[in-house]
């Protein structure tokens, strides 16, 4: 392949941008769930809302691309499942129960779950460095978890398990994104894709009674303005970044986004008077260079 410094240049720029809009992300459905200590909106109430508004957003390009969808609709269905809905869910239940520098934390595991699909589903070659990376990284996942810790004792919870499973999530879409949708420009993927989940984010805040919410509970229109800003720019724009990276590069390395991103929602986390401790900061450091190893000669 051809070395293009203005494609090189881009691709940097992309991650360092994914980077900073999702390792906030997690800050932002944190306040989506509670306003001053309090319950303002339901995970259900969340995940729907986002999936709803950025739908909207990218609605207006939507009879541009449409004829696409036809000769397109299975892998289409399959990104948007496993890179929109299910996720958004996933992380709202998460972070019902857990801090989100946590989530934000247990999400680097993306690129290992990116690059063990890859082998097993889409016939993506490897190396033993890179199964080894993913052994790594799964090992430090389950530290994460484990040395959640409540006073001085291991505590283990399940909400903590979400995020993981958010990760494999990404780790498919990724896949489906490079392997089966590689010929359909980045934009029209993402406003696809999410078309086909934003109807279900209509659905979920009418059954959840969102209007209700919004009325009874002062709290909650502050909650959603939380929300709101992390569609437009968490899902929305996000989303279609996301697609132009892949497409300049490889689903692993796009997923390396995951190196900075928790990072920064460790910062949001201790801004707002999370705990960080010393075995979680450890087990970071062993999904990270598990990380490393995955990506350690991965062709873009």
């Amino acid at each position: 392949m051809k070395f293009n410094p203005a494609d090189h240049r881009l691709k940097w720029l992309l991650l360092g941008t994914l980077s900073l809009i999702w390792g906030s992300s997690f800050i932002l459905m944190k306040r989506g769930l509670f306003q001053h200590g309090e319950p303002a909106l339901t995970p259900v109430q969340m995940a729907s809302a986002r999936l709803f508004i950025a739908w909207l957003v990218l609605s207006p390009l939507l009879l541009r691309h449409a004829r696409l969808l036809a000769g397109h609709w299975k892998p289409l269905l399959g990104t948007a499942l496993c890179g929109n809905g299910i996720p958004a869910f996933l992380f709202a239940f998460a972070q019902s129960r857990i801090d989100s520098s946590l989530a934000g934390m247990l999400n680097t595991l993306s690129p290992l779950f990116t690059l063990l699909v890859g082998v097993l589903f889409f016939g993506v070659g490897t190396r033993f460095v890179n199964v080894a990376g993913v052994l790594l990284g799964l090992l430090g996942a389950v530290g994460t978890i484990y040395f959640r810790l409540a006073g001085s004792t291991p505590v283990w919870t399940i909400h903590a398990a979400l995020p993981v499973l958010g990760a494999i999530c990404y780790g498919f879409s990724g896949n489906i994104v490079k392997s089966w949708l590689y010929m359909v420009p980045a934009t029209a993927i993402s406003v696809l894709a999410i078309s086909m989940v934003g109807p279900l984010g209509l659905a979920g805040m009418l059954l959840t009674d969102l209007p209700g919410t919004l009325a009874s509970n002062p709290h909650a229109w502050h909650a959603l303005g939380y929300v709101a800003i992390l569609a437009v720019l968490g899902t929305g724009l996000s989303l279609v970044l996301w697609n132009i990276l892949i497409k300049l590069t490889s689903a692993v390395w796009a997923a390396s986004v995951t190196y900075v991103m928790p990072i920064i929602a460790i910062g949001w986390g201790l801004l707002d008077g999370e705990a960080l401790l010393p075995m979680q900061v450890l087990m970071m450091g062993v999904i990270l260079l598990g990380v490393f190893l995955v990506n350690k000669g991965v062709v873009e």
